[in-house]
């Protein structure tokens, strides 16, 4: 046999013992895993058995298994004892949805109608006021947008309060509780008192007589229907109109129709059929 010859059996020879290798590995590996994905063989039903047999085994076993028992520990409560705490729950007042033990209002919207609380400003409103003379006739009508004739000064012009007829001396009454914010005399209106009061409201009672001035002084208190003064002829604008005290009165810093807010008599109204 030649070199060659040799050489290429060799060559085969080796080349045959790696197939053999190659297959003895790849039937080691198939087995091997055939083995992992055997089911359990309790699962696998015995040759012959048939399927129908098999469910009815489980069935059986199902069915001889005991129900299970009732805790003791009290987290599963019988009717009576749901229908006891329900009870205790009524008579304590609570319901569900209210951590206080309070009842939840069905229209809350509602009881908060019910229950509004004025605001400082609903509270502070101006008082009720009386006139401020006893058996008061109004004259001349307050006219803050309409100009009306002015006898005196013999043009028109806005009337900025009412003028109510008395005799000269007549008390001058508060009219309403309040405080004397000031006695002075007015270049033209005379002799004037002016109380402040809730509200921010202020009435103001001019044309006094100079001898009522020291009747009332600044800062004190006073009542409704109090003397505050009395009657006068001092309202140089005003001369010229039959005897009558001049009031006005202001809301918020506004002067205001005082007819707005008190009752007033007029002596037009007197003489009507």
């Amino acid at each position: 046999m030649t070199t060659n010859a040799k050489k290429q059996n060799r060559i085969l020879t080796a080349a045959l013992i790696l197939l053999i290798a190659s297959l003895v590995g790849l039937i080691a590996l198939t087995s091997g895993a055939n083995r992992k994905a055997k089911p359990p063989t309790e699962d696998v039903p015995p040759v012959g058995q048939k399927l129908e047999d098999r469910a009815s085994k489980n069935t059986d076993s199902e069915t001889s298994s005991p129900a299970p028992e009732t805790p003791k520990d009290g987290s599963e409560k019988t009717g009576q004892e749901k229908k006891s705490a329900e009870d205790a729950l009524s008579k304590s007042g609570s319901e569900p949805g209210d951590s206080d033990g309070k009842p939840v209002p069905e229209d809350k919207a509602a009881q908060t109608d019910e229950m509004v609380v004025p605001t400082s400003a609903e509270a502070d409103l101006p008082p009720v006021f009386r006139a401020p003379l006893e058996n008061a006739v109004a004259v001349k009508d307050c006219s803050l947008a309409v100009p009306v004739f002015s006898a005196t000064m013999n043009d028109y012009r806005v009337h900025r309060g009412i003028d109510f007829a008395c005799a000269p001396g007549t008390p001058v009454l508060a009219a309403a509780d309040g405080t004397v914010e000031s006695v002075a005399k007015d270049p033209m209106m005379g002799w004037t008192v002016t109380l402040s009061h809730d509200g921010g409201a202020e009435t103001r009672y001019a044309g006094l007589s100079e001898e009522s001035v020291n009747i009332a002084k600044a800062g004190d208190k006073v009542l409704s229907g109090q003397v505050i003064g009395a009657s006068g002829e001092t309202a140089l604008i005003e001369s010229a109109e039959e005897n009558h005290l001049h009031f006005e009165l202001s809301v918020g810093g506004k002067v205001v129709d005082p007819a707005d807010y008190m009752d007033v008599v007029r002596l037009t109204e007197m003489f009507e059929d």
